[in-house]
């Protein structure tokens, strides 16, 4: 007689091998009741959907009227036209949506005039223009870096247009916009190699009740604003190719236009600007008995090229580790530990793959996304040891040997997990995934609300975080996942042999309390890794049951894994196959 098949313990997250455990765990949560699996608070959307509409202006008004529903008033877009656009409007330029109804609107000129929404900064359309005239929003290409301002919690989206994005709540990111990129080149889709978004950093947020500044590097150039309240970022005023050497008068990079290196940007606890440019690592700090000011070359000091790599390196990322600055090589293996004043780095550590896309300390540890196998690595600043590796049933399921598996994304800290963006060969797998570095336990904590993709960008303030990626970024929503959008697979179970074949009569599932009248629970089953899984039962809860049951009549099984789907607030206990 066939023995019963219990399967639980979900706090051990994804196995190595579907033969050893748990082979896939997406959007769930495995920690708030660890024993139980729940579906995990879905994301939302933090941007305005992508809009194109032909419309129409009125001379005598000012009204333009779309043919399709407007975006809500302080969204950025673009006129074109295949004539010439009614007078007052040029073409490829960053107006602001001021909504009159729901297919009339003015344009302004910054998004402060938009929400006032009278006269001021309201462009006075001259006449109706030829042609067909077309409107479209400004649309984030990928969220390279997002950073919080500490003070106003607003946070700011850098994207690899070398476009910045800003807000504070669950509303639509508005443009922080810049002329120089925004209105540089023909064409909303893409500024392209020569405004990459590469690196942003606030700093001096604590100096003045009215000042805090934001750096924007882009290829070859720092472009920075005062950020500090809405008029700053509603109407703003940027700086751009700052002199960031103060008396030195250095407007330029290492970086030459349409290099896209890297300058990633952190202000180190010495107070004092780190970024990544080229084969050097740069650095601007404020001079001591000054208040930093942009405007004013004696208050603070750059120096573009303050380390020196090797011939041919180029700088990916940089994180403190206690006094020490590593630096992450784009090129090779190697990490250059840096103590911020010497000429040069001290003796380079190696990491076991090439190329490093990330560094992140957590308690001392730097944790490291290098290589394209899915391979995690730590180091306290001496020697590199293997944290984990994403499994390969994740990752590639198909069997067919990649070059590259992964392409790596961000990497943040979450109460102590890691959070790690990836993009994968396994459809419907890219996206966050958390690993516990005590235990190496992983699951996908995140897919993008678009779909499946590769996470590039974190920001963590508590346990509902932001995440970027291309196209767009999302927040955490109290609202679970739903449409059955959680699912766990079991191991592979070889529950007979060829002469002995398993039966399974009955189907039961248990979960910890009621859930929500509506919520879902689907369970199926396949005979190996590569069919697909035949549902043999779904259960709708009604706020009352905690057991759910069917008869399935299940016969010679030799070998047997077990899909369950679920969402909003089921908190599944266990499945159970009996004879």
């Amino acid at each position: 007689m066939s023995e019963p098949l219990i399967i639980n313990n979900f706090e051990t997250g994804i196995a190595e091998s579907p033969h050893k455990g748990f082979g896939l765990m997406r959007n769930v949560d495995i920690e708030a009741f660890p024993g139980a699996v729940k579906a995990k608070a879905a994301p939302a959307t933090l941007f305005a959907a992508s809009y194109s509409s032909t419309f129409t202006s009125v001379a005598a008004t000012d009204i333009s009227t779309a043919t399709a529903t407007v975006p809500i008033t302080g969204i950025a877009v673009k006129p074109t036209t295949t004539g010439t656009l009614p007078g007052g409007l040029t073409p490829n330029t960053v107006y602001f949506i001021g909504n009159i109804s729901s297919t009339t609107f003015y344009f302004y000129d910054n998004i402060t005039n938009a929400n006032a929404g009278g006269a001021t900064g309201r462009i006075n359309i001259t006449d109706t223009g030829t042609g067909t005239h077309t409107i479209t929003t400004v649309n984030p290409g990928t969220i390279n870096h997002i950073i919080k301002d500490t003070r106003t919690n607003d946070r700011f989206f850098q994207d690899s247009n070398g476009r910045v994005w800003f807000g504070n709540s669950s509303s639509s990111l508005k443009l922080l916009v810049n002329s120089t990129l925004d209105n540089a080149v023909v064409g909303s889709a893409s500024l392209g190699a020569a405004f990459a978004g590469n690196g942003i950093v606030l700093y001096k947020q604590n100096d003045s009740a009215s000042t805090h500044y934001l750096l924007a590097f882009r290829n070859n150039a720092i472009d920075i604003i005062n950020v500090y309240g809405d008029p700053n970022k509603n109407a703003p005023s940027w700086t751009n190719a700052w002199n960031f050497g103060g008396a030195t008068s250095d407007t330029a990079l290492n970086s030459t236009t349409g290099s896209n290196n890297s300058h990633h940007a952190i202000v180190g606890q010495d107070n004092i600007i780190y970024f990544c440019d080229g084969r050097f690592v740069g650095t601007i700090k404020e001079i001591s008995g000054q208040t930093f000011d942009p405007a004013n070359t004696a208050t603070y000091v750059g120096n573009d090229q303050a380390l020196d790599l090797p011939e041919n390196e180029v700088a990916q990322y940089v994180e403190e580790l206690g006094t020490t600055l590593l630096i992450a090589s784009n090129v090779t293996n190697k990490i250059y530990p840096w103590d911020r004043l010497s000429d040069s780095f001290n003796y380079p550590i190696f990491v076991p793959a090439l190329v490093i896309k990330k560094l992140k300390n957590v308690g001392g540890l730097v944790y490291i996304l290098a290589g394209t196998k899915g391979d995690i690595y730590y180091t306290q600043g001496s020697y590199v040891r293997h944290l984990v590796s994403l499994p390969d049933q994740v990752i590639n399921n198909s069997g067919t040997l990649t070059a590259s598996v992964v392409t790596w994304g961000g990497i943040a800290a979450l109460d102590g997990n890691l959070l790690v963006g990836a993009s994968v060969q396994t459809s419907g797998n890219s996206g966050v995934y958390l690993i516990d570095p005590n235990t190496g336990k992983i699951i996908i904590d995140q897919i993008p609300s678009t779909g499946s993709a590769n996470v590039t960008a974190f920001e963590v303030t508590d346990h509902f975080y932001y995440f970027g990626y291309a196209g767009g970024a999302d927040y955490h929503t109290t609202t679970r996942y739903s449409a059955l959008e959680a699912v766990v697979q079991s191991q592979l179970y070889r529950v007979a042999t060829k002469i002995g074949k398993a039966t399974y009569s009955s189907l039961e599932v248990v979960t910890a309390k009621p859930a929500t009248t509506g919520a879902q629970i689907r369970i199926g089953y396949r005979t190996n890794t590569s069919a697909g899984f035949t549902t043999l039962a779904t259960y709708t809860a009604d706020s009352s049951a905690t057991t759910f049951q069917t008869d399935i009549g299940l016969i010679d099984i030799e070998n047997i894994q077990i899909q369950a789907e679920f969402d909003d607030d089921v908190e599944l206990l266990e499945i159970r196959l009996l004879p």
